[in-house]
């Protein structure tokens, strides 16, 4: 308790009015994408001058390092963070293979091409942006959770506003209040890149639209002087506006810059504009932040006189982040905004009520969530309570959903012979039920055509239990070899039809037990010339194990995979004849400096052959 006291008198004696001979400086920082890491070498400079803030105000990635900074974090603790940070999965939404639901691995396995449309009422349904920020969420949670329990934005170790646009009526959004890292997602949400994200029930996108360097509302708080901080992208030359996207790119940056322009008369007096040279620097490298911060750096020196007059005579004395001390959790709360029932949410969790709080661990358990496949953003709040931490879990479910299609290529080479081709087209109605039931269809067009239709329905009492069902239809070749060498090549038509109940241990690996009938006819194409027509007729049960971490179904580089299968056909259950088939693939995969490594074991065997 009394850690808290004095980490809040600190917070207020920060607040407390500047001296007469001391103003009250205001630091604006506009948005710019990656280009924002220039702010980080402003910061330093700031830190080594003692040149102190007293206000905060920022747009886009100009609100995440003010916010950082306001937060308590120095300007190394957040470079630090920014070269830390793998921004090739913060700005995508992928789940890594083993956290994702059975059914999505499957939908996954079937359907190559990445991305699902939604449909509704027979039309097309598009997601409201490329990402909905799931990482990106997550990864700003961790980095603002010393002060989660922070709400209202003055009581931060320097007082801070984000800029946000309501992309509904074209208002710019002051955000005040709230968890710090929601607000910066939602000032930093590119209109159709990221997703529109909700607040107080407003759809919000990047502030740049609308106030890309918020100089007034830093004096509207109060700012003496102001120090912006302008690394606004700059309009395109004429010879790269040439297509759609350069077309829209540049409407993009003549709305921020025009609002940045106005903003820019504000400056009065003592204000200091600092303009960092970045022609060098792209807006979307933001895997390499070091020459932006560098740049940033060179420009607040080139204003070296100007900030001089800010220094103050005593040394700074900074609020530092508080230390993120968690306590046990107290409840565990369910915000959920699915089809789903509260419980497969929780299903997917491994925190308990009595646990204590672990940062890595809740986010682990807003990975699987979202890797149900159901939802469009997952995300938590923690707050205090007496008795402990309380967690909220938010599961927003995809507005484009339930009902989706699919699509996939598929191409086998033998190299020496025939290549397969083809295309597939599915769609599938999921959150059927409370617990997560799906119907899948469809069809693969090319050299073996396919179509197909699949149940997979969870029981209602015991999660890990499902029913599931399947029939379809399939031309396929089959192919005899002699001496390494094909001998022969079979047409076969079948139709299928399989049911069964499976368990579900995780998301890891499942069995299945079921019947099974096959009707088929064969032909020969070449090769066998005595086989004309044969008919089948096989039916039968089946059981199967599938155990699979491998972080890549197409070109793994980790994990491990164990699928064995084992049929027996009988004729009591409709079978021309009675044998046993089993088949076993064992792998493991892991990489080495620059190279992905498999070791693969391909088994089978059959008892009681039957022959075409």
């Amino acid at each position: 308790m009394c850690t808290y006291l004095f980490i809040g008198l600190l917070t207020v004696l920060s607040h407390l009015p500047a001296t007469a001979d001391q103003p009250t400086i205001g630091l604006v920082l506009s948005g710019g994408g990656a280009r924002g890491a220039a702010h980080i070498g402003v910061l330093k400079y700031l830190e080594a001058n003692n040149i102190p803030v007293d206000i905060i105000t920022g747009t886009s990635f100009g609100a995440i390092v003010g916010g950082l900074y306001a937060s308590g974090m120095s300007a190394a603790e957040i470079e630090e963070a920014m070269l830390g940070m793998d921004w090739e999965r913060a700005l995508t939404d992928d789940v890594s293979r083993a956290d994702r639901g059975l059914q999505r691995k499957r939908r996954e396995d079937i359907f190559s091409i990445p991305g699902s449309p939604g449909v509704r009422e027979g039309e097309l349904v598009l997601p409201s942006g490329a990402i909905q920020g799931q990482n990106v969420i997550l990864a700003l949670q961790a980095l603002t959770a010393h002060v989660a329990s922070v709400r209202d934005f003055d009581q931060l170790p320097i007082r801070f506003r984000a800029l946000a646009t309501d992309i509904v009526n074209g208002e710019a959004v002051i955000l005040k209040e709230g968890e710090l890292a929601l607000a910066l997602r939602a000032s930093m949400g590119v209109p159709a890149v990221f997703s529109p994200i909700e607040i107080d029930g407003r759809l919000l996108v990047d502030g740049g639209v609308t106030n890309n360097l918020p100089i007034d509302v830093a004096k509207w708080m109060g700012a003496d002087v102001v120090i912006a901080v302008d690394i606004t992208s700059p309009m395109l030359p004429r010879d790269e506006v040439s297509n759609l996207l350069t077309i829209t790119d540049q409407l993009t940056r003549l709305l921020v810059v025009n609002n940045t322009s106005a903003q820019r008369l504000r400056l009065r007096g003592d204000d200091v504009l600092i303009i960092p040279e970045l022609s060098s620097v792209s807006a979307v490298d933001f895997n390499n932040p070091g020459p932006a911060i560098e740049l940033g750096l060179k420009a607040a020196e080139y204003n070296a006189e100007a900030l001089a007059r800010l220094a103050s005579d005593e040394p700074v004395e900074r609020t530092p982040a508080p230390d993120l001390e968690l306590e046990r959790l107290a409840e565990v709360r369910i915000d959920n905004r699915s089809r789903l029932d509260d419980t497969v949410i929780i299903e997917h969790m491994t925190s308990r009520v009595g646990d204590p709080a672990n940062l890595d661990v809740i986010a682990d358990d807003m990975n699987r969530i979202h890797g149900i496949g159901q939802f469009e953003l997952v995300s938590y709040e923690l707050d205090r309570s007496e008795q402990g931490e309380i967690l909220t879990v938010t599961a927003q479910e995809k507005r484009w959903g339930p009902n989706y299609l699919h699509f996939g290529l598929s191409l086998d080479s033998e190299f020496r012979h025939d290549s397969r081709f083809s295309f597939l087209v599915g769609y599938s109605k999921q959150a059927l039920n409370t617990t997560g039931a799906e119907w899948l269809s469809w069809a693969s067009f090319g050299d073996e055509p396919q179509l197909m239709t699949s149940l997979h329905w969870p029981s209602q009492r015991f999660r890990s239990v499902f029913g599931y069902a399947e029939a379809g239809y399939k031309d396929e070749a089959l192919y005899d070899y002699s001496n390494n060498t094909r001998s022969s090549v079979y047409a076969l038509r079948n139709m299928s039809a399989r049911v069964g109940l499976g368990y579900s241990y995780n998301e890891n690996w499942h069995v299945t037990l079921g019947l099974t009938r096959l009707s088929g006819r064969a032909h020969a194409v070449s090769g066998a010339e005595t086989i004309s027509n044969t008919e089948m007729e096989e039916g039968g049960f089946d059981f199967r194990f599938v155990f699979d971490t491998r972080d890549d179904i197409d070109f793994p580089s980790r994990g491990t995979v164990v699928d064995a299968s084992w049929n027996h056909y009988l004729g009591t259950l409709g079978s021309e004849r009675t044998f046993r088939q089993w088949r076993l693939h064992a792998g493991k995969y892991f990489d080495y400096e620059q190279h992905n490594l498999g070791l693969n074991l391909h088994v089978g065997g059959t008892e009681g052959v039957p022959t075409l």
